[in-house]
């Protein structure tokens, strides 16, 4: 396999791309990650419309989140963030983990049988930037530290905190945390060795990353994907930005079918057969 350069599963499409199948690989890696910050076991974790069809890229962005619910019903939401955003994270995340909780099936039966959900961001900006840890557990507690309901929780691990910072026995988060730095920093890959040869979790996340980097139709699948969000949020803002509403949905519509043109051209120039780019892009033969 040659040597080349990995890709950040940080991005969020990538990270999505690792975790959110069901295959043998990706379940072991999901739940592996999701035992870390829950700090117990997990063997079985199911993806909850995690597929982002191409064509619906211009839906609620929440369409993202690793949307998961566990074999006890406990309903988990994971995100990844690897730049700043305009909009309040620690307002999107109240909002992600009341939303778990209310949309539980209820009827007919008392509120104690509600069970816990878990919102999860692994943020690689600064959240919190006046308290000095890297992992934080949120949740409704009295003034005194007793906890009140117990069964919300926000879980934030800063993976900018822990940059360039030795850690000599890492806990299970953190050995997480140094994977998704670790791809963008060579100093880390005598500690990731070690990891990889103890936990299996991490072993497929990142067999599954390297994969990714070394299949060309799947890094165009991801970089299609990652493009089009990208496109669209500049769309959007300048709608926002100059109140033109008029017309919205016919020219977010018609840039989404522009960047799919460009990116089969870019394909056929690097030697991609037809049928790879027609199903890539979805286009038809012709079109591009």
């Amino acid at each position: 396999m040659k040597e080349i350069p990995v890709i950040d599963p940080r991005r969020d499409i990538v990270f999505k791309t690792i975790f959110g199948k069901q295959t043998e690989k990706a379940n072991i890696a999901r739940n592996s990650l999701i035992s870390a910050f829950l700090g117990r076991q997990v063997s079985e974790s199911y993806v909850i419309n995690n597929e982002l069809p191409i064509e619906n890229v211009n839906e609620k962005s929440a369409r993202l989140d690793l949307h998961c619910i566990l074999a006890d019903k406990t309903k988990v939401n994971v995100e990844m963030q690897l730049w700043r955003t305009a909009d309040s994270l620690i307002d999107r995340l109240s909002y992600h983990a009341s939303h778990l909780y209310v949309s539980q099936a209820l009827r007919g039966k008392p509120f104690k049988d509600l069970k816990e959900v878990y919102v999860i961001l692994i943020s690689n900006t600064i959240v919190f930037p006046n308290r000095k840890e890297h992992f934080s557990n949120i949740s409704y507690r009295f003034p005194d530290g007793e906890s009140f309901g117990g069964k919300q929780h926000i879980l934030v691990l800063e993976l900018k905190k822990l940059e360039n910072k030795c850690i000599i026995k890492p806990d299970d988060v953190e050995k997480w945390a140094l994977f998704f730095n670790s791809a963008t920093d060579p100093k880390q890959k005598e500690i990731m060795a070690e990891i990889l040869e103890k936990e299996e979790g991490i072993k497929m996340a990142q067999s599954l990353l390297e994969n990714i980097t070394q299949d060309e139709k799947e890094q165009a699948l991801v970089f299609l994907r990652e493009k089009m969000i990208t496109d669209y949020y500049a769309e959007l803002a300048i709608v926002e930005r100059t109140g033109l509403e008029r017309g919205r949905s016919e020219g977010l519509e018609q840039g989404s079918h522009n960047a799919f043109i460009k990116t089969a051209r870019s394909l056929k120039a690097r030697n991609f057969s037809t049928e790879d780019i027609l199903e890539i892009t979805g286009l038809s033969e012709g079109e591009y």
